[in-house]
């Protein structure tokens, strides 16, 4: 027989298992400022203490939500996510509750690394990324340490994300294998390592703003955002400045590119619903060999004209880069300077 509890007994329950010795009727009426201090005091304890593997942040998520984004709730039938009862609740006990929903809520968000509203959360601009001045000044001086670790690990997400979605491989790949130099390890998730909250903060916003104030660099010197990612492929990685023979090389590629291979690999032979290339038609297979193979050696001349022996080896990861940049361009992604990032 399923049992049942009532909202009056699952608040209880909550308030002995999560909040023990805290006074949420007193926090329940607090506003503005005063509510968010508490809030946050109390999601960086839930956080931080843990119930086996996980941290009570996530305990406290999963008993209203699933862990999915958007807070998608795990029972529909929850008497405190519905307030199906709010006869036998008092005013008292629905703000209790209000306010044990809100810092679940933060709960979820921050344990799982989703996107959330930092303006409600920290009271900054509401932008989710690391040109938010505000969010990055709070985030490196907030006492609020470990939402502050699990922020910077859902921006370093974020960006990856948006990244990859972008085809800016040395970006997505530099982050995706972040290591910290000071601390000589992987910044992996936040419960899985041993950097400190601050320097663990720091890894992160380094090499976010660092590939920002890279782009903002090269919209200062107008280039287009297919020459950025074509100069960085070539590097291999992102660097610190834009190099005069380097940019020359990947202007060459990018003119190529654009006269020589945009569109050359839409074909209308192409086979949609084939599970492998194998399956596709012969004519496809060759064009597309022939094409790519004319672009790797025009890599090969540029090479020779501009970069100094041993850059952009046939082996290397840059090569790799340039190769499936004109792949994408030959199959008409190029150009879109109006979605760039």
């Amino acid at each position: 027989m399923k049992q049942t509890f009532t909202a009056r007994e699952m608040l209880a329950q909550i308030e002995v298992d999560f909040f023990n010795g805290v006074d949420l009727a007193k926090a329940s009426l607090l506003k503005g400022d005063k509510r968010r201090t508490f809030v946050l005091s109390q999601v960086e304890r839930l956080l931080t203490e843990k119930h086996g593997i996980s941290s009570l942040a996530v305990w406290l998520s999963d008993l209203f939500w699933t862990a999915d984004e958007g807070r998608v709730p795990i029972n529909k039938d929850n008497p405190l996510l519905s307030l199906k009862e709010p006869q036998t609740l008092t005013n008292e006990e629905k703000r209790r509750i209000i306010l044990i929903l809100e810092m679940a809520g933060l709960c979820h968000d921050l344990g799982l690394h989703y996107i959330f509203d930092v303006a409600e959360a920290f009271g900054v601009e509401d932008n989710f990324w690391v040109s938010n001045e505000e969010l990055i000044e709070w985030l490196t001086t907030a006492k609020y340490e470990r939402i502050a670790m699990h922020t910077a690990y859902t921006m370093k997400r974020h960006a990856t994300s948006v990244y990859e979605l972008d085809h800016y491989q040395p970006a997505q790949d530099e982050l995706a294998e972040l290591f910290s130099s000071e601390y000589k390890e992987l910044v992996r998730a936040p419960d899985r390592t041993a950097i400190p909250p601050r320097g663990y903060v720091k890894a992160i916003i380094d090499v976010l703003l660092r590939i920002e104030r890279h782009w903002q660099r090269g919209r200062r010197l107008k280039l287009r955002p297919d020459l950025v990612k074509l100069h960085d492929e070539i590097y291999g990685v992102v660097p610190r400045q834009f190099d005069k023979g380097v940019l020359q090389a990947a202007q060459a590629l990018y003119d190529y590119m654009d006269k020589e291979l945009r569109g050359r690999l839409v074909l209308k032979e192409y086979n949609n619903n084939a599970s492998s290339w194998n399956e596709q038609p012969e004519s496809v297979r060759r064009t597309t060999t022939e094409v790519l193979n004319r672009f790797a050696e025009k890599v090969r001349e540029v090479r020779a004209a501009y970069l100094v022996e041993g850059w952009v080896a046939d082996d290397s990861l840059a090569f790799s880069y340039l190769m499936a940049h004109a792949q994408r361009c030959g199959q008409g992604w190029w150009r879109e300077e109006d979605n760039a990032l």
